[in-house]
């Protein structure tokens, strides 16, 4: 009798427990599902600051579109070829400047704002050229950027060539990339007849 009962406890205790193939069952069970989740999740981690920079350049872009909008001026945004730097401003700075008179009140729409600086993330950079062709760049007159906290640098800098969008918010068809260390690269397209703003996937930069 006690024979019987103790016999009937070992096998309960081995149902209890897991054996060595059953574990080994699980650990591979767990493995390919690591396998199958991990890439994935690595790749978006990858993907985020090039997928940052080019919503902000898109935002931006678009608030400039606003700001013409509102204004009934023209503006513009630049960027640094190669660099992270941008900036936007009206078209005509000084003569809006010079409109505005000291005793003047202005509604927030129609009021002058001068240059506005900004930077993409750190490790994004715009691209210096679009399809293999290097974009032209140009200096800023130093009275341009005066006032501003770096002005003397913002007056060194190589900026490209205006991205402008009209008062009826229309623009002039425009490319411009966002690039990572990898040589990937997002592109946004301006339309001219909407100024809408078209954001590609992630691309790999050709080899020119």
């Amino acid at each position: 009798m006690c024979r019987d009962r103790f016999h009937r406890w070992r096998r309960r205790r081995a149902r209890d427990g897991f054996t060595f193939a059953e574990m080994l069952l699980v650990l591979a069970i767990l493995l390919i599902i690591t396998g199958v989740v991990f890439p994935p999740v690595l790749r978006m981690m990858a993907d985020q600051p090039l997928k940052e920079a080019a919503e902000r350049a898109r935002v931006q872009l678009a608030t400039v579109r606003l700001k013409a909008l509102d204004s009934s001026a023209a503006w513009q945004l630049r960027f640094e070829p190669g660099g992270r730097r941008y900036l936007w401003m009206p078209m005509e700075t000084s003569s809006a400047s010079a409109s505005a008179s000291p005793g003047a009140t202005t509604s927030p729409a129609n009021a002058v704002v001068g240059p506005t600086a900004g930077e993409l993330p750190k490790g994004i950079n715009f691209s210096s050229d679009i399809n293999g062709v290097p974009l032209t760049v140009e200096r800023l007159p130093q009275e341009v950027v005066v006032g501003m906290a770096n002005a003397y640098q913002l007056s060194q800098v190589g900026w490209s060539a205006p991205v402008t969008f009209q008062a009826d918010g229309s623009a002039v068809d425009s490319e411009l990339a966002v690039i990572d260390a990898t040589n990937r690269q997002i592109r946004l397209t301006v339309r001219g007849f909407t100024g809408g703003v078209t954001v590609s996937r992630i691309e790999t930069r050709r080899r020119w």
